[in-house]
């Protein structure tokens, strides 16, 4: 009797492991939110404006991109800096509650930075190419219509 009451538990709980497990499907093939591709506009018809911009436009924004994570690139590693002392700290046996709210609010300021930056480059990559939804390029702006993407919150970009 002990035996059958191991066996029948043991296959109830792989059971509800398995649904669980298997609830989660299979991902989305390497696709942004909403099937999208590549920078992480709204489908096909992003990709084939990017696919219809000369040579020298797509040569620009590439040019414009760089130039933007290469400005940005301190701004991002003191943000990651400040996280991981904010980490650190909450590990503690007792954090520090004033050196948490000065990080965080270091942490904001760089946000705020970032921003700025984000926002001066999408202005000028709507200057190289108006057609573009230059605000789902990939640098965390919510370009897309509608969707329900769990990642929306991070860019959703591949």
């Amino acid at each position: 009797m002990k035996k059958s009451m191991i066996v029948i538990t043991s296959l109830l709980a792989v059971t509800l492991l398995a649904g669980n497990a298997f609830s989660w499907g299979h991902g989305n093939g390497g696709q942004g939110c909403n099937g999208s591709q590549g920078y992480g506009g709204s489908g096909q018809g992003y990709k084939a404006a990017w696919n219809d911009l000369s040579k020298e436009q797509r040569d620009e924004l590439g040019a414009l991109r760089q130039t933007f994570i290469d400005e940005t690139y301190e701004v991002r590693s003191a943000m990651m800096v400040k996280h991981q002392e904010m980490r650190l700290l909450m590990e503690t046996s007792s954090p520090d509650r004033a050196k948490l709210e000065t990080l965080s609010k270091a942490v904001t300021d760089l946000q705020g930075q970032m921003r700025s930056k984000r926002i001066d480059f999408q202005l000028a990559a709507k200057k190289i190419a108006p057609e573009l939804n230059v605000a789902g390029m990939g640098f965390g702006g919510k370009g897309r219509k509608g969707g329900n993407c769990p990642r929306q919150s991070r860019g959703c970009i591949q």
